[in-house]
């Protein structure tokens, strides 16, 4: 069936749980301000090791499901997302286990943004087969689901098998914590709609956004999904700076809500936004324009 847009936008604040800001400190007190300020979900990425040919990420980077799972302890209702978990790095046995407890212990918070992972050298590092990450993801969603809703899980597939097993406790959230697909390719899309509940895709223009919306409407008319969502990830920068018209969401105050609002014509129900800024203290200020001045006009 064809999508339904919603009227209300939410928006999510990607946390740093990765590079300079990359500290306790930090991301708590951004995660608690962004709770505070009304943003609907926190995020974190994931990387296990960060190869020398990628050394722009910064090399601390910290466990997605620990910090999130410190963020719980210390936030009392806002969303706690992952933008997103690589898949095939990890036994989905044991991740259904940490995600389970995760969402147990933040009272169903979870939103699980999932991906094939594109970083071959860090597949390397990690034992783990490039060529097979895209079958290894689709056989992972569905472990995991089974081991979710399951009284009696079993499963035999090409990479994983079990049976005569119990697996407790099962989500809080019934039937499972949502899955959003990553991805800008036409496969990630057909993924996102087979596997998941929603599509995750990053820093893609309005015009570009638009053409994929069209091919995911399609796939969906197949499919009786109507809570299905479209979760965009962009960085955004409040500025007086003059910056190219390309740069949908950096510039001013009314730049970034004309942009927001084409996202919002286009078919997007939520958006990830990574602030940027020179200092921490920036990036809060930002917020806190953001959910004052930007926000209410959307």
């Amino acid at each position: 069936m064809t999508k339904v847009y919603v009227h209300y936008m939410k928006f999510g604040v990607a946390v740093p749980n990765y590079g300079k800001y990359a500290a306790k400190t930090e991301i708590v007190k951004m995660a608690q301000i962004a709770e505070e300020l009304g943003f609907d979900s926190i995020w974190v990425s994931d990387h296990v090791i960060i190869p020398e040919t990628h050394k722009g990420f910064g090399y601390v980077f910290y466990d997605p499901f620990i910090t999130l799972s410190y963020i719980a302890a210390q936030t009392r209702k806002i969303k706690l997302g992952t933008s997103v978990i690589v898949l095939p790095y990890r036994n989905p046995v044991v991740l259904a286990k940490m995600i389970s407890t995760l969402d147990n212990l933040s009272e169903g918070r979870i939103i699980l943004g999932v991906g094939t992972g594109w970083i071959k050298d860090e597949f390397d590092a990690l034992g783990i087969a490039y060529e097979k990450r895209g079958e290894v993801t689709d056989e992972i969603q569905k472990v995991l689901k089974i081991l979710w809703t399951e009284d009696n899980p079993s499963f035999k597939g090409k990479h994983y098998n079990f049976s005569n097993i119990k697996f407790r406790p099962k989500p809080v959230q019934k039937p499972h914590p949502v899955f959003w697909v990553g991805g800008g390719t036409k496969k990630a899309i057909e993924r996102s709609v087979k596997y998941g509940e929603g599509w995750h895709p990053v820093g893609l223009t309005p015009e570009e956004l638009g053409e994929k919306i069209s091919y995911l409407n399609s796939l969906l008319e197949n499919h009786k999904n109507p809570d299905f969502e479209v979760s965009l990830r962009r960085t955004i920068e409040i500025t007086n700076k003059d910056l190219s018209q390309e740069e949908i969401l950096r510039g001013s105050v009314e730049k970034i809500v004309r942009g927001i609002k084409e996202y919002k014509r286009i078919g997007v129900d939520h958006l990830l936004l990574h602030f940027l800024s020179g200092t921490s203290e920036g990036v809060l200020n930002s917020m806190n324009i953001f959910s004052q001045e930007i926000k209410p006009l959307i």
